[in-house]
């Protein structure tokens, strides 16, 4: 069965659970981790009327279908298309073809989130988005990975391992030699303190540099209003 987060209207949801083998959920009804185990989000791009909103399902690596009805939908979600935030666009009346859609994508190899941290003596398993950064640790020449709650999983596997095996993970960023961050996860940048603010608060000393670095891959001033 399909997981499918929706925000879509009623009539369609139902002729849709009658077609496919889908257990439906709804967008806006969803906490941060329910979103996490759904499959793809299907939206009615008029009753969804935040772009930036789309744009973050992208980030947070969500396969979107956009359902349109008229041509001025089409105008804004060509862009949507043209930009790589929408797996694709139906007409919303068009329900066979949706269904194909949904199946085309749910045949595709599902991309992995969960890392498990296998040392000797320690298994943890970690959901990759919950990461805010990874770091070598030059005293106990280990590799640190810590999550957005401040739990810090030490692990020997080599730096350069841990970022090859990550390579595939969008969000990540490769700050220098020893530091990755999870750029979906910023929230703050202070020049003055030298200081990375991550959201939940944990903080990261990091020169200025490579803040600007930072500031210059993370979009910092898109689709936002300036003070």
């Amino acid at each position: 069965m399909y997981k499918i987060g929706i925000n879509i209207d009623s009539n369609l949801k139902e002729i849709l659970e009658e077609l496919m083998d889908i257990e439906c959920y709804k967008i806006n009804e969803c906490n941060e981790d329910e979103l996490k185990n759904l499959d793809i989000f299907l939206i009615d791009i008029q009753r969804e009327k935040d772009d930036e909103r789309i744009e973050k399902f992208k980030i947070n690596a969500f396969i979107t279908i956009a359902l349109i009805s008229k041509e001025i939908d089409l105008k804004r979600v060509r862009k949507l298309f043209k930009n790589k935030i929408v797996y694709d666009c139906i007409y919303k009346n068009d329900y066979f073809e949706i269904e194909n859609i949904i199946n085309e994508v749910m045949e595709k190899p599902k991309k992995r989130y969960e890392l498990i941290l296998n040392d000797p003596f320690y298994k943890a398993i970690v959901d990759s988005r919950d990461i805010i950064y990874i770091n070598y640790c030059r005293i106990s020449r280990k590799t640190e990975i810590v999550d957005k709650i401040g739990k810090i999983y030490t692990i020997k596997k080599s730096f350069s391992d841990v970022e090859e095996s990550l390579n595939s993970l969008e969000f990540l960023f490769r700050l220098d030699r020893g530091t990755i961050i999870n750029k979906n996860l910023v929230k703050e940048l202070d020049y003055k303190g030298e200081i990375i603010t991550f959201n939940g608060g944990k903080k990261l000393s990091i020169s200025r540099s490579k803040l600007k670095i930072l500031e210059e891959n993370i979009n910092l001033f898109k689709n936002r209003i300036e003070l």
